[in-house]
């Protein structure tokens, strides 16, 4: 459930597109097109950058979501979603009616919503006939808490594992695999997290960013990174990273 690093296990199209067809219990969906990280420019008000947004091969479009903090997931930040999505989905002249189903998926690590159930789907309906809106617009909340004997119970599972070889699909084992335990693999996760804190140090935030610094040297030792492979991924100190992870055994 750590950012980053789904971040960089979504990297792999086949990843996506399994967690997809679990999530919308659609075995043959196809993943055509992804991007990580979509930064969506809103020049008369805020912008946001969404975690991954992904289009199948009947073009239906995706943004996946992972959310460890219940602020990420408010239900008003999924409909601002639900509105970048849909605002760079018509080109100038387009009719309305061309516009495709979109799904937003907040999979979040605590239950947001307070229904305790697996997942919920959100739809607009009508208030007098209890009909459902057909606008195509899908907002759907998982709740990664619930890791029960079902297939998306055995994906959420396999998302908080720390160990490959703990997890159920064979999918996403062999891309944690290469991303924990391979040359290659860690030295994408360092490389990808320098160029993340030499941002954060150019835009002046360098408070916010040694707080950042801090949470994901603690969530990359619970993956089994050793003190030296972090302070290499974060770019700090040998010392200083011992010293958190000796705060934080207290």
């Amino acid at each position: 459930m750590n950012d980053i690093f789904m971040r960089n296990v979504l990297k792999e199209i086949s990843c996506t597109e399994y967690i997809l067809q679990v999530i919308m219990n659609r075995t043959g969906l196809k993943v055509i097109d992804q991007t990580l990280q979509k930064d969506y420019k809103n020049l008369q008000g805020r912008s946001a950058i969404l975690d991954c947004v992904a289009k199948d091969a009947e073009n239906n479009h995706f943004n996946v979501e992972i959310q460890g903090e219940n602020d990420g997931a408010s239900p008003k930040r999924a409909r601002y979603h639900c509105g970048l999505l849909d605002m760079n989905l018509l080109n100038p002249g387009d009719f309305f009616d061309n516009l495709p189903e979109t799904y937003v998926i907040f999979i979040t690590k605590n239950d947001v919503l307070g229904y305790n159930l697996p997942i919920n789907h959100i739809r607009r309906r009508s208030n007098e006939t209890g009909e459902i809106f057909e606008d195509g617009q899908h907002i759907l909340y998982v709740n990664s808490k619930k890791q029960d004997n079902t297939e998306l119970g055995r994906l959420m599972h396999d998302l908080h594992c720390k160990e490959a070889d703990e997890m159920y699909s064979n999918i996403l084992a062999t891309r944690v695999h290469q991303l924990k335990e391979t040359e290659e693999g860690v030295n994408q996760m360092c490389q990808e997290l320098e160029e993340i804190y030499n941002e954060g140090e150019q835009s002046g935030v360098q408070k916010g960013e040694l707080k950042k610094a801090r949470e994901t040297t603690l969530a990359l030792l619970e993956m089994g990174m050793s003190a030296e492979q972090i302070a290499k991924a974060v770019n700090l100190s040998i010392e200083t990273i011992q010293n958190w992870i000796s705060e934080a055994s207290f």
